[in-house]
């Protein structure tokens, strides 16, 4: 049932007019044949497709600052790492046969160093004025 409700989520993406109401029968005869389990299938797709979101929005974040700051800095610096590694969970690659992701622990580090780099242009310009 899982592999059938990701299926039909990919098609809804771009799906219009009658195929929409193709795809909404289909989900009825599985929500039909077993509604326990297409719930439990159904949560499981909905939280894939949040986390897809943040990912996102994240992307979308970072996007204007990223050609402004060092990112060779930022991966060294607080996550001693390489920017190769920074990049891959930015843009959710695929390495080792998993999508790569941050963790929550590293998003927290990303929102630390991303506020103490902000703090270090904010003295240096003090210090020009």
């Amino acid at each position: 049932m899982e592999q059938e409700i990701k299926a039909l989520k990919e098609k809804f993406r771009t799906a219009k007019g009658k195929k929409l109401e193709e795809i909404d029968q289909k989900m009825e005869r599985l929500v039909e044949s077993n509604p326990s389990e297409f719930e439990k299938k159904m949560l499981s797709a909905i939280r894939e497709t949040n986390n897809d979101i943040e990912e996102i929005v994240l992307r979308n974040k970072l996007e204007p600052i990223l050609p402004v700051i060092s990112v060779s800095y930022l991966a060294k610096q607080y996550f001693d790492k390489t920017p190769q590694w920074f990049y891959q969970r930015m843009n959710g690659n695929t390495v080792n046969g998993k999508q790569a992701k941050f963790t929550g622990n590293e998003l927290a580090t990303l929102e630390y160093a991303l506020i103490d780099i902000s703090n270090k242009i904010k003295q240096s310009i003090a210090f020009v004025s």
